[in-house]
C-alpha cells in the first residue's frame, strides 16, 4: 500500500473519531430536546463543563478510565463504541466508493443510520426531527448522482414507506409509525437496494425474536427497537446490495 494511501486511511481514521464524538452529542441531545450547538459538552450527572483534553475521542475515556473526572460517575461504554464505529463506518465507505459523491452519500447515511438506531435502543423512538428532513437530502444528493434516473430515489423512497405502513396497519404492534418514517430515508438513500436492506433487516429482527422466546425463555411483552436492525440490513445493503441481489437472482 502506498503511504498516500496509508495517509488517507488514517485520515478517515481520525475524521470518524471526531465526527462519532459529535454523533454522541445528537443521541443524547435531540430526544431530550436540547440544542447540540450549545451548551458546550458537559457530564450529565453533574452536568459540569467537559475540558476539550477530556473530550478526546477513545483516548479519553481509556485515559480517564471510563470515570466523569470531576464526579467520578462512570462514562457509557456506548460513547467511545459509537466514536469507533463512526470510525470503521468512515474506512469502509472510503474502501468502497473511493473519493466521489457516493463517498459522501454513504457517510451521511452510515451516520445517520448510528444515530437513529442508538436513540431508539434506548428511547423507543426514531425521531422526524432526523428522518424527515435527511430524507430530502438523499433524494436531491441520489438526483445529482444519477439525473437520467432522477425518479429512482423517490419511487423506492415511497415504495419502501408504503410497503411498511401496510405491515404497520396489518401489526401496530411490531411495527411503529417510526419505522415507517425511517424506511421512508432509507429508499431515498439506497434506492433499489432499500430492497436488499428491508430484507436483511427483518430477518435479523426475526433471529431476535426468536432467540428471545426460545433461548432466554421471554415473552415479547415490550416490542423490540426495530430500528437497530434496519440499520444493519442497511449497511450490508450500501456495500454489498448489488452483490447480494445478482446472488438472489441467480438462484431464480
Amino acid at each position: 500500500m502506498e503511504i498516500k494511501e496509508v495517509v488517507m486511511y488514517v485520515a478517515f481514521v481520525i475524521g470518524g473519531l471526531i465526527f462519532g464524538s459529535f454523533l454522541n452529542v445528537v443521541i443524547y441531545r435531540i430526544p431530550r430536546k436540547i440544542s447540540i450547538v450549545k451548551p458546550s459538552s458537559f457530564c450529565p450527572d453533574c452536568k459540569n463543563k467537559i475540558h476539550f483534553y477530556d473530550n478526546i475521542p477513545v483516548l479519553s475515556y481509556i485515559i480517564l478510565k471510563g470515570k466523569c473526572r470531576n464526579c467520578k460517575t462512570k462514562i457509557s461504554f456506548l460513547y467511545p463504541l459509537v466514536e469507533i464505529l463512526t470510525a470503521v463506518l468512515f474506512v469502509s465507505n472510503y474502501f468502497y466508493f473511493r473519493l466521489n459523491l457516493e463517498l459522501a452519500v454513504g457517510i451521511i447515511f452510515s451516520c445517520l443510520l448510528i444515530v437513529i438506531s442508538f436513540i431508539d435502543i434506548e428511547f423507543r423512538i426514531i425521531p422526524n426531527t432526523i428522518v424527515l428532513p435527511f430524507t430530502a437530502v438523499g433524494i436531491v444528493l441520489n438526483i445529482i448522482i444519477s439525473p437520467t434516473n432522477w425518479w429512482h430515489p423517490l419511487v423506492f423512497s415511497a415504495g419502501a414507506f408504503l410497503f411498511m405502513l401496510i405491515i404497520h396497519f396489518i401489526y401496530p404492534k411490531g411495527m411503529g409509525m417510526g419505522d415507517v418514517k425511517f424506511s421512508l430515508m432509507v429508499g431515498a438513500y439506497l434506492v433499489k437496494n432499500v430492497i436488499v436492506g428491508l430484507f436483511i433487516g427483518f430477518l435479523a429482527g426475526s433471529i431476535y425474536g426468536l432467540y428471545i422466546i426460545l433461548v432466554r425463555k421471554k415473552k415479547l411483552k415490550q416490542s423490540i427497537p426495530f430500528g437497530p436492525f434496519i440499520s444493519l440490513g442497511c449497511i450490508a445493503a450500501l456495500f454489498w446490495g448489488n452483490y447480494i441481489s445478482k446472488w438472489y437472482v441467480s438462484f431464480l
